[in-house]
């Protein structure tokens, strides 16, 4: 205004003289909405009437909320973010979870069962009864799901982890793995915004991080979580994702919001499931991977030694396949069991090879 602006206000008055002028406008329609309301006071009459003749700046409000599309295979699984002082205060705890916010998620299909059975049997070839049931618990429908959370026990390297994460990667789906051992309290289930290391639950993050409403979020030795209560346990938190109702509405802490996880596939791996408590046990699907034995040794060395050339970044195509001496090797210090000790003794055997192919050269 003082800067001419305002066109009704533009002169060589002063501030003070035009800032005057300005009250007087703004403050007339109540002068007379008061000096009405008096009127009918002495007149008897009702000032409510008057009441809605007053002028407001406040838009109509039509009753209608904007609706967010959800079409044929997706799920919406957070419409927006709660809580907070105004739009900003919202954002910052949007931050690096925005793709899933607010936008409807595809589901990832079903894929060819025969096809991810032979991928499992290649790597797992003394699991074939439990690889069945895994693939049992696969929903009968057009987009992948579990009909129970999973519980996966066997002996210490028995290949638990792996073979979760060769299912999810045959799924075709993200997997998300949180450390039993390590994760604090409560903290699966998401933490407050009070606190300076607040995060929203961990099946939420699997979702954001793969885009898709139904990653696969594993839990590895959750039979060695903590017991104490003080900042919530990791069992408390699991009991909410494995009951497909409380999953579908879970209220999360951070992002102040109501959730549905219902299509994230909850898989927990343990040792023994004797330390894990009874209302958790009664909501999962138990399976037992037994051990590998001596007899398996030739298929479960090639599935290690393709394994190996992965994580090395390598094409498995291109490693030459184990010779008849280094399987020979292999069994002289591989009896069974342990999956974990097997992949250190490939590991050996490819070193052995790569000595050997260097002295050649020399």
């Amino acid at each position: 205004m003082g800067a001419g602006g305002t066109p009704d206000y533009l002169s060589d008055k002063s501030h003070a003289y035009i800032a005057v002028s300005l009250g007087r406008s703004a403050t007339h329609p109540i002068e007379a909405f008061v000096a009405k309301r008096e009127r009918a006071r002495r007149e008897g009459r009702s000032p409510l009437p008057d009441l809605k003749a007053l002028p407001s700046e406040k838009p109509a409000d039509t009753g209608k909320t904007t609706a967010i599309p959800v079409p044929e295979g997706h799920v919406l699984v957070c419409a927006g973010v709660g809580g907070g002082t105004g739009r900003s205060g919202r954002t910052e705890w949007a931050k690096g979870y925005e793709n899933a916010i607010g936008r409807a998620l595809p589901l990832v299909p079903v894929p060819d069962l025969a096809r991810v059975r032979a991928k499992l049997l290649a790597h797992f070839p003394q699991a074939e009864d439990a690889i069945q049931t895994i693939l049992g618990q696969v929903s009968r429908g057009r987009y992948l799901r579990l009909d129970n959370p999973i519980l996966i026990e066997g002996e210490p390297g028995a290949g638990k982890s792996m073979l979760v994460r060769i299912l999810a990667d045959a799924l075709n789906v993200t997997l998300l793995r949180v450390d039993g051992t390590n994760d604090a309290g409560g903290s699966f289930g998401g933490t407050e915004r009070r606190w300076y290391s607040a995060e929203p639950c961990r099946p939420f993050m699997a979702v954001a991080r793969s885009g898709t409403a139904n990653p696969m979020c594993l839990v590895e030795e959750a039979d060695k979580a903590a017991t104490r209560s003080e900042y919530g346990r990791l069992w408390d938190s699991l009991l909410l994702f494995t009951d497909r109702e409380n999953s579908a509405r879970f209220q999360d802490p951070c992002l102040q919001a109501e959730l549905d996880l219902s299509h994230v596939m909850i898989v927990l791996t343990a040792n023994r499931r004797d330390s894990l408590p009874g209302p958790l046990l009664d909501r999962l699907k138990i399976i037992t991977l037994p051990a590998p034995r001596r007899e398996h040794l030739p298929a479960l060395a090639a599935a290690v030694l393709r394994d190996i050339a992965s994580a090395n970044g390598e094409d498995p195509r291109f490693i030459p396949p184990l010779a008849a001496f280094e399987i020979d090797a292999l069994r002289r210090r591989w009896a069974g069991g342990s999956v974990r000790r097997l992949r250190r003794a490939v590991e050996a055997v490819l070193r052995a090879r790569e000595h050997s192919r260097t002295q050649v050269l020399q």
